[in-house]
């Protein structure tokens, strides 16, 4: 399939399918004989590979460098292994993280009427005092 095709089954943007693989955040795609881009299954294959990196917030550098090694077969198991590992790392800190705030958001999200009542209550009770001071 040719580029335009890739671009719409992908979600990636044609300029975006080119960089990624001028950087070798992909393999180079299979070319016609007049040199066209022809996607086949394995480039995509590729392609969400390195976008569910991306999606993790791997950094470009590091989904190239696994990319790299993945296409020199089994001598690099152990490297891309390591890759992997601090990618897993990154993202159980990252969700730990999450998870908190959502924690933090669902506890004032429970507490939330119980304590804007009584605040409520406490400004309108200052403020009828404060009322009759002044008079």
């Amino acid at each position: 399939m040719n580029i335009k095709e890739a671009a719409r089954i992908t979600g990636i943007s044609i300029d975006n399918l080119r960089y990624y693989e001028r950087i070798g955040l992909i393999p180079e795609v299979p070319r016609t004989a007049s040199g066209i881009r022809n996607y086949d299954e394995m480039s995509l294959h590729w392609i969400e590979f390195a976008m569910h990196f991306k999606r993790a917030g791997m950094p470009l550098d590091s989904i190239t460098e696994y990319i790299q090694l993945a296409l020199k077969g089994e001598a690099t198991k152990e490297a891309r292994r390591e890759i992997l590992l601090e990618t897993k790392e990154n993202l159980e800190e990252k969700m730990s993280g999450i998870q908190e705030s959502l924690d933090a958001i669902n506890y004032k999200l429970d507490n939330y009427d119980k304590k804007c009542e009584s605040v409520t209550k406490e400004l309108i009770k200052e403020w009828k005092t404060s009322k009759h001071k002044e008079k």
